[in-house]
């Protein structure tokens, strides 16, 4: 690897004298990143300078390449059309529309695997909520698969695929920028899966994400730029997507009169905490929660039914989301989930 200080300088000069790292340099970086041979001073210092110059797409895809070389072999099968979906919101303002989605989309037979992390400090955010509805959140690589397997769900929290990763994303936050750290976490895609569905909020990544996840080999995958950066559809506002494919990334705006459905208010998806919010997603699931709540988990459910390959379109995959509440299969995924969940706890006392 070219000795890192050159690396620092290269990326360094400002917005117009820098230059791009290739493939080659950017993946050598990371791997000495890795594998603890740059001082967290000097990933500072080349933090701050890829920031000031932005970040190039090939920078973006050769780092998260790199990053993926260190996650374990996957056991999880390649054949069984995984939805990756990362969730790595540090604190969430409002409802969760992802996680009873999710549980909607299992029934419609499209397996997820949820990964993110917990951050010190942090009391609210999709792993604290999937730990209050009864799920394990600290699982390791294998038995995550096995549930995977057997369920339709799982869920990895950083920590346990990725360690180096999240000591990082700990060192990003004390440096109080957005650095390249929170979109490579978003692309390690550790069940190896060809299709995602990305949320990211800062607005320079979220431009370059379409062309980088195409290069790191996508079949179909929506990034959507939300306030909190998980990967949902408001029901309150206009949002940007990107849709990528293995030939191209083209962007789109979504709101919820796009897909004939009523638009609600920041009011709406307010909680008082994550107890409360665990509660209500059970009775959302058993349809016993109907209006702007229900129709939000729905319009997401259906994102997950279009990217997994079981709507033509996020239209077409309201009424099949809608009929899984209203059957009840829904809420029957949830509990094949919670019980299978239960009986690991079980075994491994």
């Amino acid at each position: 690897m070219m000795p890192i200080a050159e690396i620092i300088a290269k990326v360094s000069q400002g917005p117009r004298d820098s230059k791009d790292l290739t493939w080659s340099e950017a993946k050598a970086v990371m791997k000495g990143v890795v594998e603890g041979q740059v001082t967290p001073f000097q990933l500072g210092a080349l933090a701050v300078g890829l920031r000031i110059k932005v970040e190039s797409v090939t920078e973006l895809a050769a780092f998260a390449s790199a990053a993926r070389d260190y996650l374990s072999a996957a056991p999880f099968s390649d054949k069984s059309g995984l939805l990756d979906v990362p969730t790595y919101a540090r604190e969430r303002t409002s409802r969760s529309m992802l996680v009873p989605a999710a549980m909607i989309a299992v029934a419609c037979d499209v397996p997820v695997l949820m990964h993110g992390c917990e951050p010190h400090g942090s009391s609210w955010n999709t792993g604290s909520l999937l730990r209050a509805l009864g799920i394990q959140v600290d699982a390791q690589v294998g038995t995550v698969s096995d549930m995977v397997r057997k369920t339709g769900f799982g869920y990895l929290d950083i920590g346990m695929f990725h360690p180096p990763m999240n000591r990082y994303l700990d060192l990003a936050e004390e440096l109080g920028l957005t650095s390249f750290f929170y979109p490579i976490a978003r692309l390690l895609n550790p069940g190896r899966a060809t299709r995602h569905l990305i949320g990211m909020a800062a607005g320079p990544y979220f431009d370059k994400l379409g062309e980088t996840l195409r290069m790191l080999g996508c079949e179909h995958g929506l990034i959507i730029q939300g306030p909190d950066g998980e990967p949902e559809l408001s029901m309150v506002r206009l949002l940007r997507t990107l849709e990528v494919n293995a030939s191209m990334s083209r962007p789109h705006s979504m709101r919820p009169a796009d897909f004939a459905l009523p638009s609600g208010t920041a009011g709406d998806f307010a909680a008082k905490d994550v107890q409360t919010e665990a509660a209500d997603i059970e009775r959302l699931l058993k349809n016993e929660i109907t209006g702007i709540q229900a129709e939000g988990a729905v319009l997401n459910a259906a994102t997950m039914l279009y990217l997994g390959g079981k709507a033509a379109t996020i239209q077409d995959g309201i009424p099949i989301a809608r009929e899984s509440l209203r059957s009840g299969a829904a809420h029957g995924a949830f509990v094949r989930i919670r019980d299978f969940q239960l009986s690991v706890a079980s075994n491994a006392r």
